[in-house]
């Protein structure tokens, strides 16, 4: 049964995807009717949402997670998860990179100084996200060439990790219910009054916080979330054109324009099984980041 096919049907999972000296891979999938997992992080990892919502808790520290982020774990955390929007699982890529791989990608043997470890919550690129999915279609898959080409790519994304500006303390709440809210409502097209009234603030205010905070305006946060859904289903869908309405966008060609924009090739090229075309095409561009988060910073 395909990773996809389980995760509509809410059964957890976790599989290794590639095993190497640089970095392991997992591929981990929480159901909603499974209980949040909890314990010891043994090491350092990696961790690129692709599906749900979920927070994470370490100590006093917590974090919203969803595929607009990268999460970077540290050694030695007690962690807890939690589920914020009943019925909604999550579902993500494990990097487990080896030591050397970390201490390259912080310059330094203190890894716990680096200041995307510090942070933990990353803004996720286009690339990183794209990497995600590359790495989902590794299941099967063998050769020593898939395995240093993966390796690569691993490294590629990792080297890109950087801090984010901090956010204040009533901000980061507010910005989490708005999160909350577009996935718990993902399929349906919310104004920006309404948006702000469910979470309890002026549409001026949730809109000036959550773009200072993330970096790019809320439109384009449910944005990507949608191309992060069309990345998820384009493999298995029957119509593109179907796939693309039930995302919220206007027609076949509303969707094609938008996703080639953002990745450089056609849903339809994406779906034919080329979405390292898309990988390559970032790698070409320098577009390691955002166009709005690199406007914004």
């Amino acid at each position: 049964m395909l990773a996809q096919e389980k995760i509509r049907r809410g059964e957890s999972f976790r599989v290794n995807l590639h095993s190497s000296q640089v970095a392991g891979v997992d591929n981990c999938f929480v159901g909603p009717a499974k209980p949040a997992p909890s314990g010891y992080e043994p090491g350092y990892q990696i961790v690129l949402p692709y599906h749900g919502l979920f927070s994470y808790f370490a100590g006093s520290r917590g974090w919203l997670l969803d595929a607009t982020r990268t999460f970077c774990i540290s050694p030695g955390w007690e962690f807890t998860e939690d589920k914020p929007v009943p019925g909604v699982g999550h579902a993500a890529i494990l990097i487990n990179p080896s030591v050397e791989v970390i201490d390259e990608i912080c310059g330094s043997r203190a890894a716990d100084r680096n200041p995307a470890f510090l942070h933990a919550s990353l803004p996720c690129s286009r690339q990183q996200r794209l990497l995600t999915h590359l790495l989902l279609r590794l299941q099967g898959l063998e050769g020593d060439q898939d395995c240093l080409r993966t390796d690569e790519w691993i490294v590629m994304a990792l080297s890109q990790l950087k801090a984010p500006r901090p956010s204040r303390a009533r901000a980061s709440v507010v910005i989490g219910k708005a999160k909350e809210v577009l996935h718990a409502h993902c399929g349906e097209r919310l104004s920006l009054q309404k948006i702000a009234s469910m979470v309890g603030v002026t549409p001026v205010y949730l809109t000036q916080e959550f773009r200072r905070s993330e970096g790019l305006p809320l439109y384009q946060y449910q944005m990507e979330l949608r191309l992060n859904r069309a990345l998820l289903e384009l493999p298995d869908c029957e119509s593109i054109t179907e796939l693309a309405l039930d995302l919220g966008f206007s027609s076949h060609s509303h969707f094609t324009s938008v996703f080639r924009k953002a990745f450089g090739i056609t849903p339809s090229q994406y779906r034919s099984g080329r979405p390292e075309l898309a990988f390559e095409s970032q790698l070409k561009a320098g577009n390691a980041e955002m166009p709005e988060r690199r406007r914004a910073a």
